[in-house]
């Protein structure tokens, strides 16, 4: 009798523990993140990358974990994804040769690349084939604000410090006259979507995102009060010990994409919205404008 007790209630006990420690991983911001490990098959040899933490960690996974599979079949390497706690800790970790690339956002490139010499190999397309990206100043649906102007004495929540849409918030409230000691409160928030998710529920009269969470948010209740002058959309980078054959290799992985998914060869359904329609070859001059904002900005304070 206690065999069969035992074989019943082992797997409930273990299915019961599974669950706490998933339910301890989404609501406590403390537990350590999980690793994610690619599909090793025959290869041994690990290649990290990072992604700032614009997201969700569970939506970072849902939505980078293909592009790991896809790089890790079409290389000789094995990608394996690392998360980070914020924007600074992926810029950390390629600084010290814990990862050899990753997917960063114009504010962190910008420093990345001034300090540590990191470099944009490959960007972001959009389904147009462009690299332009958009940032959005949203509301609720029934928020009767209806300009920039109307923003004086509100709520308004911004991304990360890191995140460049946080800046450019700033700055397009300045060139409608509204400072920031105008706003009644203000806040950073963690992720893009937290942000929307906040005004949506009426804790913010208003907040800044990028404008694919915009999008995604919009049947679910959030209106677009103004859009940014187009931005480069986010850069991937290599770490400056990557050796130059490692690099072009995934270079080349990274624009052979698009030619992929048009040939129907790679289904890129369910994929992070912003690498789910292939790369171009990146620049840095291509990111001129967000450093001139940055600069006008400071020397504004």
């Amino acid at each position: 009798m206690n065999n069969i007790n035992l074989k019943v209630l082992l797997p409930v006990l273990l299915f019961l523990v599974c669950l706490s420690i998933s339910y301890v991983f989404i609501m406590d911001v403390e537990t350590p993140l999980p690793e994610i490990v690619s599909q090793p098959g025959e290869k041994d040899e690990l290649v990290y990358f990072g992604v700032i933490s614009r997201y969700s960690p569970r939506s970072i996974v849902s939505g980078y974990q293909p592009l790991m599979e896809y790089l890790s079949e079409n290389t000789p390497y094995n990608f394996k994804l690392k998360l980070s706690r914020n924007y600074l800790e992926t810029v950390d970790q390629l600084a010290m040769g814990r990862i050899d690339f990753a997917s960063l956002g114009n504010y962190t490139y910008i420093q990345a690349h001034n300090k540590y010499g990191i470099r944009c190999i490959a960007m972001p397309i959009n389904a147009e084939g462009s690299i332009e990206n958009y940032d959005d100043i949203i509301v609720s649906t029934h928020s009767e604000i209806q300009s920039l102007k109307d923003l004086n004495g509100k709520s308004f929540a911004f991304a990360s410090k890191q995140s460049f849409s946080s800046w450019m918030g700033i700055w397009m409230l300045k060139e409608a006259g509204v400072e920031l000691s105008d706003l009644s409160r203000y806040e950073n928030l963690s992720y893009h979507d937290l942000v929307a998710e906040k005004v949506l529920r009426g804790d913010f009269d208003a907040g800044m995102v990028k404008a694919v969470v915009a999008e995604s948010f919009k049947a679910s209740g959030i209106r677009v009060l103004a859009r940014s002058p187009a931005i480069p959309s986010v850069p991937l980078v290599v770490a400056s010990h990557v050796d130059s054959t490692r690099k072009r290799v995934v270079q080349n992985a990274l624009l052979r994409l698009n030619e992929l998914i048009a040939a129907g060869i790679v289904d890129t359904e369910g994929w992070d919205t912003e690498v789910a329609n292939g790369f171009r070859a990146g620049h840095d001059s291509l990111y001129n404008f967000p450093r001139q904002l940055l600069n006008e900005l400071e020397s504004s304070n």
